[in-house]
């Protein structure tokens, strides 16, 4: 071969595996763990809005940063990331109620968490909120507004694509469906809305499954994000459409919001992916722990251990979500043409035993102590439990010192 390397590795013995994609994250949630940790999905809303009302635009690129350096220092390379938009809300404990109107914080929320992303060295999709506040031209207009900011980003390899953060289970009428529709056409945009996610009141969010389907957003650009209290016809007319699923099963453990059945989707023909959801419900964002929980409790609720595996999992937390969120082109696997993203992973330091089956040793034994070095595009950010790419230390102060602001603000504001 003529192909030459500025740098050749000596990894023989370990094994080197595609980094892993999150196909649903929030990652400004980083410096708000451990919040609600008793509570359902709501009351862990409030739990965490109680601080984070009081984030400044400059706040958010830091805790973006300080949740860009985690997801790379545990081997998650690519991210479809919700980001904040800065609006306030007036949170309800009853998701059938329509939330108080709100108000959106002044600063530059959106380009402060795509800069962060890249600062980082995290490769992204960055899925933006529409505030429904003002007429829906004022809405169109702020989307607009956001589009041309991030046009600014568009030659960075790290930046994949622009998205809708989809909101219909959180609104009270069809309005938002419509909004939502309409700019998924006009931009080109993919659609990732939450749906279906939480056990209260799930008639009342079941019947916005048809104001999507009779808005005309449901599509092979659409997914809905957790999608767990399904029924047959919502099945059914899903399929139809080629819309597909994200798949979070340490945070729906974790806020108690019940199991996906992603074995039934899959079988049925529905596409589905894998993310680490917010690093505030998942806590530790670790890619092999959310791969476990995931194929076990599969095998639990089917009682077959063959239901899904190993290679099911990896699949689904690599080139599936890839393919879900149509970047399969660029990541998700090792191939020619492909960006450098990988891990080197040596299952004897610390030692997991002889290896039998290297890819059942891989999803079924490694830890987050067995990742040894992370590459984005050929460059290598992290190794061990250092990050490379930006001085922790610096992101660390940055983030006592906001966080321990906003804690005397919140207080004062009770």
């Amino acid at each position: 071969s003529d192909i030459q390397a500025d740098e050749v590795l000596d990894v023989d013995g370990k094994i080197i595996a595609p980094g892993f994609i999150s196909a649903h994250s929030h990652i400004y949630m980083s410096p708000l763990r451990g919040l609600g940790h008793d509570v359902n999905l709501y009351g862990w809303f409030k739990a965490w809005d109680y601080y984070l009302r009081h984030a400044s635009a400059d706040d958010i690129y830091w805790f973006t940063l300080h949740g860009s350096l985690d997801f790379l220092r545990n081997g998650i390379t690519t991210a479809y990331d919700f980001t904040y938009s800065g609006e306030v809300e007036g949170l309800t404990d009853d998701p059938s109620q329509a939330q108080e109107t709100g108000y959106v914080k002044p600063g530059p929320f959106e380009e402060n968490q795509i800069r962060a992303k890249a600062d980082a060295g995290l490769r992204f999709i960055d899925s933006v909120w529409v505030p429904e506040i003002g007429t829906d031209e004022e809405i169109r207009q702020n989307l607009v507004d956001t589009l041309e900011v991030a046009e600014k980003y568009e030659d960075d390899p790290l930046f994949l694509k622009m998205a809708l953060s989809g909101s219909q289970q959180f609104k009270p009428t069809r309005r938002t469906a419509r909004l939502e529709t309409a700019f998924m056409k006009e931009f080109g945009l993919m659609n990732q809305s939450h749906f279906l996610e939480s056990p209260n009141a799930v008639e009342e969010q079941q019947k916005k499954f048809d104001w999507y389907l009779e808005a005309g957003a449901l599509g092979p650009d659409f997914i809905f994000g957790h999608f767990i209290h399904t029924n047959d016809y919502i099945l059914e007319k899903t399929l139809e459409s080629g819309a597909k699923m994200s798949w979070q099963p340490t945070s729906n453990g974790r806020l108690a919001d019940g199991i996906a059945d992603v074995v039934k989707y899959i079988d049925l023909g529905i596409p589905v992916a894998v993310g680490l959801d917010d690093q505030s419900c998942t806590d530790v964002s670790d890619p092999y722990q959310n791969m476990r929980i995931g194929m076990y409790t599969m095998r639990a609720l089917h009682e077959r251990a063959n239901v899904m595996s190993v290679y099911d999992m990896l699949y689904l937390h690599t080139l599936g979500s890839a393919k879900v969120l149509d970047i399969d082109a660029d990541v998700g696997s090792l191939a020619p043409g492909k960006f450098a993203d990988f891990l080197v992973v040596d299952l004897r330091s610390p030692d997991t035993g002889p290896i039998y089956d290297p890819l059942a040793s891989y999803v079924l034994a490694s830890s987050l102590r067995n990742l040894k070095q992370v590459y984005v595009g050929g460059e290598l950010v992290a190794e061990g439990l250092k990050v490379l790419s930006y001085d922790e230390t610096i992101v660390r102060e940055e983030i006592d010192t906001r966080t321990d602001r906003i804690r005397k603000i919140a207080a004062g504001a009770e």
